[in-house]
């Protein structure tokens, strides 16, 4: 007897259904460069049956491509035609260390929804004015179905970086980033975060508030961004306290590093007029100054904090911090 064709493919949904596997069946998610899939051994006893269970096991792996490299995309085309038009929903690419930026063509992907991108390449480095893929999110002909982009890497995450978003993305609901450092708004470079401790585990805004400024201008071009999550190091040993409690937030923290807020917030003009901005509000005699003003669609801004442990990486990052320079304000 056999099976009706519907229960099947819910059968096969439950075999690659990550949820349903222990940590040994799968790949750590946060890991750069590593996917998270089930291991192919698992996987491949279902490939060899027959033609209609290779056909679903095929289906359900390419689900979630992982590709390491641009040019893997048209030979696998080649190979698997319903990979781009049936299969994929979910393109996981790896923008290695190499001397050339990385160009990814998703061309063709009919039913994507989500991209996740982890940059392990250091040279990302943006500059206003340059055109230069290497400073830009690298990606061309992304379909509009496209409406979540996890990015995880970034060694400097400028505003600077996501200025094509607007027209590669247009259709971009949900925004995820997971990297070291984040935009200063005062300083106008990228910073490690750090707390004095118990720092916070997580900051949530509601109403469009709580994005970098610098930020908040660049998203303005996304018509349908509701939610962003933002995950950062913290390096800890600061003097800024901050907390999920409203009372432990009062200086309304988006991002500026420990420096910053220790040396000019000492200033109680300064700091009230720079949190009156960062909440959209123009005060009376400061009416050239610049204001955040949030994505029109924009609910939910998500801030998220790991506890950094590697001395050696922290060293790294703060010699980086010393020897770049300031960037141009977008």
């Amino acid at each position: 007897m056999y099976l009706p064709p519907e229960l099947v493919r819910e059968i096969f949904k439950c075999v690659f259904d990550l949820d349903n596997l222990d940590s040994s069946e799968t790949t750590p998610t946060e890991e750069l460069g590593v996917p998270r899939k089930q291991k192919w051994c698992l996987i491949q006893p279902l490939t060899l049956t027959c033609k209609a269970y290779r056909a679903l096991s095929l289906e359900f792996w390419f689900h979630t491509f992982f590709l390491q490299l641009p040019a893997d995309i048209p030979l696998a085309h080649i190979m698997f035609p319903d990979l781009k038009k049936k299969w994929t929903r979910y393109i996981h690419c790896v923008q290695t260390d190499s001397k050339y930026t990385s160009i990814w063509n998703l061309q063709g992907f009919g039913c994507l929804s989500t991209i996740r991108l982890d940059w392990l390449s250091p040279r990302m480095m943006p500059h206003h004015g340059s055109d230069d893929p290497a400073d830009r999110l690298p990606f061309t002909n992304v379909p509009s179905s496209v409406n979540e982009l996890d990015i995880r890497g970034l060694p400097w995450p400028s505003p600077l970086v996501f200025h094509n978003i607007g027209g590669i993305l247009p259709e971009l609901k949900v925004l995820k980033m997971r990297q070291p450092k984040i935009w200063c708004g005062l300083c106008h470079t990228c910073s490690v975060v750090r707390f004095r401790s118990p720092g916070p585990k997580i900051i949530v805004y509601e109403g469009g508030l709580g994005l970098p400024m610098h930020y908040a201008r660049v998203f303005r071009t996304l018509q349908h961004l509701h939610t962003v999550y933002i995950t950062i190091a913290d390096f800890g040993s600061g003097s800024t306290i901050v907390s999920a409690e409203a009372d432990k937030n009062q200086h309304f923290w988006t991002g500026e590093c420990d420096r910053c807020m220790y040396v000019m917030y000492e200033d109680a003009g300064f700091r009230d007029r720079w949190v009156a901005r960062k909440r959209g509000i123009i005060l009376e005699g400061h009416e050239k100054e610049t204001v955040y003003i949030r994505p029109a669609a924009l609910k939910r801004v998500e801030w998220r904090f790991w506890a950094a442990r590697d001395e050696e990486e922290v060293d790294f990052l703060e010699s980086a911090d010393e020897n770049s320079e300031a960037e141009d304000v977008v």
